[in-house]
């Protein structure tokens, strides 16, 4: 991951889903990613925020299927 990746899937996230511990999960839905057409990778990954320190805990790839449905839904 790059830092200008992860700048673009920050300020482009569409989907954001609080999952506790006043964390959020910022992503960027599959049809804004399309729209951007700015990098493949972008509607394949997600990432947790914190915040109370306003920081990046994790980033991770969403996986199609049953595990990954909870991190794709959207609000």
């Amino acid at each position: 991951m790059t830092r200008h990746f992860l700048d673009v899937l920050v300020e482009h996230a569409n989907v954001d889903h609080p999952i506790g511990g006043n964390c959020n999960l910022l992503r960027v839905s599959s049809r804004q990613a399309r729209r951007l057409n700015s990098d493949d990778r972008l509607g394949k990954y997600a990432l947790i925020w914190s915040e109370d320190t306003g920081t990046i805990v994790t980033v991770m790839p969403l996986h199609r299927g049953k595990g990954g449905a909870r991190y794709r839904r959207q609000n």
